[in-house]
């Protein structure tokens, strides 16, 4: 017994010594390792107290580089990149692009908020010099051209485009669309695209421009209204073609200007002439001024271009939404007008504003509604907060916002299938008049509404009617071996609306109905 006693004894003792052993030892390399547990320690706290904080307002999207930010993919799948930010941070959130900080906004409220801000506060500078930019203009005329633009134009064209004016200037519209549409070759296929934008800027190009204005621009036009969401993405872009386009149009508008020049007071067309007028009060060189012409001609067509091909597009690929449509268009025309070529004759925006075209306001609206996506840049001129909610939004002077507007447009709690094109949808709308509120934008509202709002659903009902009246449309599949038609996908970049990269082919096929009349050539 002894004996165990004294084994116990002698094992205890080794494991004492071996504990001091090791306690001794590290208290001896405790001041070569002092730095990196002070370091450890700090680090420690940090990460707590910074898991404790309340987390910024808006987030702030990282980018890979502090100056670039976010540049390159917002530039090269604008909309995706958007809807993935959104899904992620909120309704709003911060982000840089290209040195610039910029507060994008995906709310009812916080767009409302914006769009009725006093234009000292947000200002559209930058997208006006964007547009200058893309158009050719000297860079030293631009804050000239957006001063000229703001306090001039933009007055005018609310004049003359507002729902009283309007009628004055669409007579014969109508008439040349329908002029237009009976000169495509019913023997093969064509372009959608072609068919429906060819004779909107031959008429509209008529209507405001006047008949000096040389309209066989319009294919320099389309070539140069392809590149657009290349030249606005501000990523390297190199088009010949293109840029061949954009400067045959340049000197043709140069032409058009000096001739206006020479026959002051003479010209047929008062709105054209006295934007003219203004840049020579201004002193507006014809570098600044032929720019500012086709600036506005991309304000009248950039949008509608696009609108009027989904609208067609999404009605091919939904049957009876487009037999629905025809049948109401083909009793509208025949009882209240007695004909198309009547109705080519007596196509005012009060008389399209009928009862009768109750769907087609609707097909029209959905359209606006599916296809709107970003509101231009609004410069912060001043320090100040937007309402969100009980929060605010702290936007601070040189920075940007920017709308994105379908978030709002495609939410299911507010529009049910809101991805999906439903043709009736806005047929409970009281009236004809445009649903303008805080769920549906697509044409501004407050302070930013769109200036030729009217005259841009006017020219969309009569293309729509004098469209479906002359054809039977049947859409070709396109590709190798394929069987089945489907619409095209939407391209990655945007400029307010959705772009495609690709066309719809269709077969015309007249109508009985329109061969009763007779167009002359």
């Amino acid at each position: 017994m002894t004996h165990d006693v004294a084994i116990n004894f002698s094992i205890s003792g080794s494991s004492l010594s071996g504990t001091c052993h090791t306690l001794l030892s590290m208290i001896s390399v405790i001041p070569a390792t002092a730095p990196f547990l002070v370091a450890l320690a700090l680090g420690y706290v940090i990460i707590t107290m910074m898991s404790k904080r309340v987390p910024p307002y808006p987030p702030q999207v990282p980018g890979i580089f502090p100056w670039i930010g976010s540049i390159i993919a917002f530039s090269l799948t604008r909309a995706k990149f958007l809807e993935r930010c959104r899904m992620r941070y909120g309704s709003v959130f911060k982000l840089v692009l290209g040195g610039r900080r910029v507060t994008i906004v995906a709310s009812p409220e916080i767009i409302h908020n914006v769009l009725i801000s006093d234009p000292s506060s947000l200002a559209t500078r930058t997208r006006s010099f964007e547009l200058f930019r893309v158009v050719g203009g000297n860079p030293s005329f631009s804050q000239q051209m957006h001063d000229i633009t703001i306090e001039q134009l933009f007055p005018m064209l609310d004049k003359a485009f507002s729902k009283r004016s309007l009628s004055g200037i669409t007579t014969g519209f109508t008439m040349i669309v329908l002029e237009r549409m009976n000169r495509f070759d019913a023997s093969h296929q064509v372009s959608l695209r072609r068919t429906l934008t060819e004779p909107l800027y031959f008429a509209t190009t008529a209507m405001l421009l006047g008949s000096r204005f040389p309209h066989d621009t319009y294919n320099d036009f389309l070539l140069f209204y392809k590149s657009l969401p290349s030249r606005f993405s501000r990523w390297p872009f190199w088009s010949l073609p293109s840029s061949r386009a954009r400067g045959r149009l340049l000197q043709e508008i140069t032409k058009y200007i000096e001739g206006t020049n020479a026959a002051r007071g003479n010209s047929n067309n008062k709105l054209v002439e006295n934007f003219i007028q203004v840049f020579r009060e201004f002193n507006l060189p014809i570098t600044g001024s032929a720019p500012m012409i086709l600036a506005f001609q991309l304000g009248l067509h950039m949008n509608t271009f696009n609108v009027i091909f989904w609208l067609m597009t999404w009605l091919l690929a939904d049957p009876l939404a487009l037999s629905s449509l025809r049948i109401e268009i083909d009793k509208a025309v025949r009882e209240e007008f007695g004909g198309i070529r009547e109705f080519a004759a007596r196509a005012t925006p009060e008389n399209l504003d009928s009862p009768s075209f109750t769907l087609l306001h609707s097909v029209i609206m959905e359209t606006l509604r599916l296809c709107s996506v970003l509101m231009g840049p609004r410069d912060v001129e001043r320090d100040f907060d937007l309402k969100d909610g009980d929060r605010t939004i702290p936007v601070r002077k040189g920075e940007i916002v920017i709308a994105y507007m379908q978030s709002i447009h495609r939410n299911e709690n507010t529009y049910p299938s809101g991805q999906m094109f439903v043709a009736d949808r806005f047929i409970g709308n009281k009236g004809q008049g445009i649903p303008i509120n805080t769920s549906y934008i697509p044409l501004g509202s407050g302070k930013h509404l769109c200036k030729g709002r009217a005259l841009a659903i006017y020219e969309m009902k009569v293309l729509v009617i004098t469209y479906l009246s002359l054809f039977d449309v049947t859409p070709v599949p396109q590709g190798y071996r394929s069987l089945k038609w489907e619409p095209p996908q939407s391209s990655a970049q945007c400029i307010g609306t959705i772009h495609t990269n690709t066309d719809v082919y269709v077969k015309l096929r007249p109508r009985l109905t329109s061969l009763l009349f007779d167009i002359p050539e």
